[in-house]
């Protein structure tokens, strides 16, 4: 099973932009050749000027937000 494009974006847009850049960051970045190029704990941490344990929490609560936003839509879920 896989989350449609809709439901990412749906789920994208419940963010505010610091997490949604996390999120992407972690998960949705490639490397422009169709390969995932995640970006580390660190690498995020540095970029934004705080500890690695705040990014790691700013992802956490990120993923609780697009949980709670697709909650009950079975229609978004391909497969």
């Amino acid at each position: 099973d896989r989350l449609s494009s809709e439901g990412l974006a749906r789920a994208m847009d419940a963010l505010d932009e610091r997490s949604r850049e996390v999120i992407f960051a972690r998960y949705l970045n490639g490397d422009g050749e169709g390969n995932l190029a995640p970006k580390t704990l660190q690498e995020l941490a540095t970029r934004f000027g705080v500890s690695i344990e705040r990014v790691r929490q700013i992802e956490k609560k990120a993923i609780q937000k697009m949980h709670e936003a697709l909650k009950g839509d079975s229609d978004i879920i391909e497969g």
